[in-house]
């Protein structure tokens, strides 16, 4: 969970970066294109280097990353959807970039519970088929 923190905190630092570059001020406009932006393109991002780096230490890695995709990405793709924009209005709004990292790590202590939870959880029987399905 250290490693895939550090890979997350990376991440974000320089997405963070990009997206004031690309889209600057604070209206409410821009902060919602940076809102869209980032669930978009940075939470599937940061959910499959999750499983990616906690996958690193398991056996059969490729396969274990394989199964965590398909078993438990939509999962926590949703719980992003539910944490992050109430989180981020506050981030991109204001918040200067610097902050940005920090603020999210705060954040993250409890979400970071959660994703844990899912991670370590068995898939049941009926998820297993519809991703199969998928």
């Amino acid at each position: 969970m250290a490693f895939s923190g550090c890979t997350a905190g990376i991440l974000c630092h320089h997405w963070y970066q990009i997206l004031d570059k690309v889209i600057t001020g604070r209206t409410f406009d821009m902060v919602i294109k940076k809102l869209l932006l980032d669930q978009f393109i940075c939470s599937p991002v940061i959910i499959l280097s999750f499983f990616a780096t906690v996958a690193i230490f398991e056996e059969n890695p490729l396969n274990n990353f394989t199964e965590e995709v398909r078993g438990k990405f939509w999962k926590l793709y949703k719980a992003e959807w539910v944490v992050w924009p109430p989180a981020q209005i506050i981030n991109f709004y204001f918040l200067p970039t610097k902050y940005r990292v920090v603020y999210d790590n705060t954040i993250s202590l409890g979400y970071d519970i959660y994703t844990s939870h899912v991670k370590h959880s068995k898939t049941n029987k009926k998820e297993k088929v519809e991703s199969k399905l998928q």
